[in-house]
């Protein structure tokens, strides 16, 4: 795939997943207004969290992540017949597998909801996440037959359908809030079902997209395939690496519950608002680069998989540096306009504004870290993310708890993860080059020390204009417009920086700017 193409399916990504992005904050702003930030909400995005967790450990974790570069290497090596047979083998396992996980999950939810609400003492809470957890546990099987038809839709260039899936789950959510929840005494169920409404709608999208690429659904069960024995050997120390970085999350929701009502909600929020740097930018460059790093990896081409490597970070970072600045300079306007209404108070919208400064410090690394880790894995290397997540888990609860009970209290398990993440990419970046050997330095630092100036003087402008604002009290529409004028001249100011200092991409930024003002 040429750096042109590849741009390009990159933008196909991020355009859609901006679309769900906002989706995403019309659904928050929504939830935010019906329901606050309350024991029960702590209680629903618990539930929700559950089926989420096991859907980033088995389907778009663990399975992305040996599927693909055995899938790809089947595409380059043998063909689009034997490939495609693969993936029937696969999809029939993987149908055992989510039945057999959301029937459990089903049975045994009172026994999985104390596990994680290890710190609720309200039986009513309890008996009620319990209850939204039995509905919404079913979405697994939705969300994790998308992942599937992700990686072999990208693998044969198609992009559209599985990073567009997510703007669906937005809207059953959306329904659920404003329409099914007043079927229920107990509004949050409407909200649950919205959920299973997402899931059905996301899956449907996948389909007349699988039957174009050739796929044809064939149940057939077979563990002897060389392809599946390959992925099964993968698929083991992913698991595991997955599992570590989910049982941080994991950790963190239970360190949490043991805090003020209401703190499990304020990192809900704030992470929706870092997902969203993260979402459009940064994993759609990983969801693109991993299949094309698995293709140049199956032709054992290092030198064209560190041009690829050093590109994606660069792209990466030349978004998130200006990104994370922002965020943590405008938290309180940000975290006021969008969610500072109805149940939602001032008092919610600054603790939500703490947890989501110290969170902020950890994107330029999570960016990096999302780059990293395909490049593992289109190597066929699990193992070595183990390594760095396993230190990386260690490292977050430790520091977690300690911060948890200083002054920051909630905010402190926001450092505490990015301080963790930015450990673990610091173990994969010196293992990575040592693995495929050393790239330049200049490429990669100068541009950097670049992304920060022009950073810090965007962060100076949005300080000034967001000082003429009560974001507490003014009234919305005032607030509204101001932010709307720190994003537009933060932004300005930013990318007339990076112009000034000769930042190289942007001349990617102006090419596409040109071609959109002659109308193509």
């Amino acid at each position: 795939m040429a750096a042109q193409s590849m741009l390009r399916s990159a933008g196909v990504v991020m355009l859609s997943t901006l679309t769900s992005r906002v989706m995403g904050f019309v659904r928050d702003m929504i939830v935010a207004a019906c329901f606050g930030a309350s024991a029960a909400l702590d209680g629903f995005f618990i539930a929700f969290r559950i089926p989420n967790l096991l859907r980033r450990l088995v389907a778009e974790g663990a399975l992305t992540i040996s599927f693909i570069p055995v899938y790809t290497e089947y595409l380059v090596r043998r063909g689009d017949s034997e490939s495609l047979e693969l993936a029937q083998k696969t999809l029939s396992i993987l149908l055992v597998v989510l039945t057999s996980l959301c029937t459990l999950g089903v049975i045994f939810s009172p026994e999985i909801v104390r596990l994680f609400a290890y710190g609720f003492t309200d039986e009513a809470v309890l008996a009620l996440t319990t209850g939204l957890n039995r509905v919404m546990f079913p979405y697994l099987f939705f969300v994790g037959l998308v992942a599937f038809a992700m990686g072999v839709l990208n693998s044969h260039g198609y992009f559209f359908a599985p990073a567009f899936s997510p703007v669906l789950l937005n809207a059953g959510f959306i329904v659920g809030a404003l329409f099914l929840r007043k079927l229920f005494d107990e509004p949050l169920y409407g909200l649950a079902w919205g959920v299973i409404l997402g899931g059905v709608l996301q899956t449907a999208l996948q389909i007349p997209y699988m039957v174009k690429s050739g796929f044809r659904m064939r149940f057939s069960i077979d563990f002897r395939h060389p392809g599946i024995r390959s992925i099964f050997r993968l698929i083991a120390p992913a698991v595991f690496g997955i599992g570590v970085y989910q049982i941080n999350i994991f950790m963190s929701t239970v360190l949490a519950s043991m805090l003020a009502p209401g703190s499990i909600s304020y990192l809900y929020y704030s992470d929706r608002l870092t997902e969203m740097v993260l979402g459009i930018f940064i994993i759609s460059i990983g969801n693109v680069i991993l299949p094309e790093m698995s293709r140049v990896s199956a032709k054992d081409d290092l030198e064209a998989l560190k041009r690829i490597y050093v590109r994606s970070v660069r792209a990466a970072l030349f978004l998130a540096v200006p990104a994370a600045a922002a965020l943590m300079a405008a938290g309180v306007p940000i975290v006021s306009v969008l969610f500072m209404r109805g149940a939602f108070t001032a008092y919610h919208a600054e603790m939500t504004a703490r947890a989501l400064f110290y969170a902020s410090i950890g994107i330029a690394s999570v960016a990096v870290l999302r780059i990293t880790t395909p490049t593992f894995y289109s190597l066929k290397d699990t193992r070595t993310p183990v390594v760095a997540s396993t230190v990386s888990f260690v490292l977050n609860i430790s520091l977690g708890y300690v911060l948890m009970q200083t002054t920051l209290v909630h905010a402190g398990l926001s450092l505490a993860n990015s301080i963790s993440g930015t450990v673990q990419v610091g173990l994969l970046l010196w293992w990575l080059f040592r693995k495929i050997g050393a790239v330049a330095a200049r490429p990669l630092v100068v541009p950097i020390v670049k992304y920060c100036l022009a950073s810090a003087a965007m962060v100076g402008v949005i300080l000034i204009i967001a000082g003429a604002v009560d974001w507490m009290s003014d009234p919305f529409v005032r607030r509204a417009g101001f932010l709307a004028l720190v994003v537009a001249s933060g932004g300005a100011v930013y990318l007339l920086a990076c112009l000034a200092l000769g930042v190289e991409e942007m001349r990617f930024v102006i090419e596409r700017i040109r071609r959109l003002a002659g109308g193509r």
